[in-house]
């Protein structure tokens, strides 16, 4: 259950993440997918560049580094720096992408849901259209 009661929505568990994206995104209908690691952990260190719309996670379990959805293709020319909790300073998340749809199913906007694992604080840092189709192989790159 999310936690409205202060200025920033917290939530005891990472789930909370697909209500707090479809709030974010005013889209109920948002596909949210959670990102897990092959070592099975779900938080993740990040760095992300807002310009070009890229996004890596670092699990905190195995360290293992991952570019999400077309992230692959703009990273080159990233400047990616890491995402700090703007309310504890903390540097590790749950993530979850969000993928809004058109009406042929392919993906229009993505979503990128984080959430604190220090101060449970939800967010949302980033998100992004996508002016092409086909999205299939994006949308198996999370």
């Amino acid at each position: 259950m999310i936690d409205k009661t202060d200025d920033f929505w917290a939530s005891a568990t990472a789930d909370d993440i697909d209500e707090y994206l479809k709030a974010y995104s005013d889209h109920r209908t948002i596909d949210v997918k959670p990102i897990v690691c092959e070592c099975g952990n779900d938080t993740f260190g990040i760095r992300l560049d807002s310009d070009e719309n890229a996004i890596q996670v670092k699990c905190e379990n195995c360290g293992r580094e991952r570019l999400l959805a077309d992230s692959d293709e703009y990273w080159e020319n990233a400047n990616p720096s890491d995402l700090v909790c703007r309310i504890c300073k903390n540097r590790v998340y749950n993530t979850r992408v969000g993928f809004r749809r058109r009406k042929n199913g392919s993906v229009k906007w993505v979503y990128i849901g984080v959430r604190c694992t220090k101060c449970k604080t939800l967010g949302s840092p980033l998100d992004w259209k996508i002016d092409y189709e086909p999205t299939d192989e994006m949308e198996r790159n999370i």
